[in-house]
């Protein structure tokens, strides 16, 4: 009768844990979906950002150009280790 009560309330407890696991792991799998998509979300900025910017540089007025040029090389190697980071 005695071990009756011990089994019943060790598996009460067992389920309780498990149930508390689930819920926890239900979370973590929650965040990480929301974590690859914020992910691809800027990948695809960053992607979109360095396009626009070669966009606006066809014929190269800006890199050339000295002041402009440097402030224009600087966001360029911004962009393309950003890209680099994020496809790593």
């Amino acid at each position: 009768m005695i071990l009756d009560i011990v089994l019943a309330v060790i598996l009460v407890f067992c389920g309780f844990i498990i149930y508390r696991q689930d819920q926890t792991i239900k979370k973590q799998i929650d965040y990480i979906d929301e974590t690859e998509i914020k992910l691809l979300n800027n990948q695809k900025n960053v992607s979109e950002a360095y396009d626009k910017l070669k966009a606006a540089d066809q014929k190269g007025g800006f890199e050339s150009d000295d002041e402009t040029g440097v402030v224009f090389t600087m966001i360029k190697n911004i962009i393309a280790d950003l890209e680099k980071e994020i496809n790593e």
